[in-house]
C-alpha cells in the first residue's frame, strides 16, 4: 500500500503545483469545460500565480501538498475569507482550493488536507471557515458534508473559460469541531 504524507508547499513547489492543478482540472472538469480550454492551460502563467500565492505574507494563506512517496498527488490552499457574500455571515477563513488526482482519491487524503488547513487557519486566528462547492456536484457536496460543513444559504456562480457553473457556500462555524479527533492543535474560542 502506498505511503502518503502532507507537507507545506514552498516557492520551489510552484511549478509542480501548477502541473498538478492542470492535470486535476483535466480529470475533474472533463465534459464540463471545453476540451480546448483544458488543453491550453498556460503552465507558465499558473506557475507565476502559484508562486504569488505560496509567497504571500498574509498570515492565514497556506498551501499544502499531498504526496505519494515523493510524488505530489494533490494540494489544498486556505486564506482569510475574500468573499464579500460570506463576510457578513461572520466567516473568517476560506478553503480556497483542494484537488486530488483521481488515483489518489478515496484514501483519506482529502480529509487530511482539509483538517490540516483547519489547523493552519486556527493557528492564524480564524475560528470559522467557508468553502465554495459546485452546486451540481453531489460528490463534492457529500465530501464537505461528511466533514461537518453545512450549506450557509448563499449561492453564486463560478465563471471559468466561458462556462458558468452554479456554486453554493458551505461552512464550519467552529473549526475546532473539524479538528476534533484528528490530532489538530485547537484553540479556545475568544470571548
Amino acid at each position: 500500500m502506498a505511503e502518503y504524507r502532507l507537507r507545506r508547499a514552498g516557492i520551489e513547489d510552484a511549478r509542480s503545483i501548477a502541473e498538478l492543478h492542470a492535470k486535476a482540472w483535466r480529470e475533474t472538469y472533463l465534459g464540463v469545460m471545453r476540451a480546448d480550454a483544458l488543453a491550453s492551460i498556460n503552465l507558465d502563467d499558473w506557475t507565476r500565480r502559484w508562486r504569488e500565492r505560496i509567497g504571500s505574507r498574509e498570515g492565514a494563506q497556506a498551501v499544502f501538498i499531498a504526496c505519494e512517496g515523493d510524488v505530489p498527488v494533490g494540494f489544498a490552499r486556505c486564506s482569510r475569507l475574500s468573499s464579500p457574500k460570506l463576510a457578513p455571515l461572520g466567516f473568517e477563513g476560506e478553503i480556497a482550493s483542494i484537488y486530488l488526482l483521481l488515483r489518489a482519491q478515496r484514501r483519506g487524503l482529502g480529509r487530511r488536507l482539509v483538517e490540516r488547513l483547519a489547523e493552519h487557519l486556527i493557528s492564524a486566528g480564524c475560528a470559522s471557515a467557508a468553502v465554495w462547492v459546485l452546486r451540481d456536484s453531489p460528490k463534492a457536496r457529500g465530501f464537505y458534508e461528511a466533514l461537518g460543513a453545512a450549506p450557509v444559504g448563499v449561492e453564486g456562480v463560478w465563471e471559468i473559460e466561458g462556462v458558468v457553473l452554479p456554486d453554493i457556500a458551505y461552512g464550519w462555524r467552529d473549526l475546532n469541531a473539524l479538528c476534533a479527533g484528528a490530532g489538530c492543535i485547537t484553540r479556545s474560542p475568544i470571548g
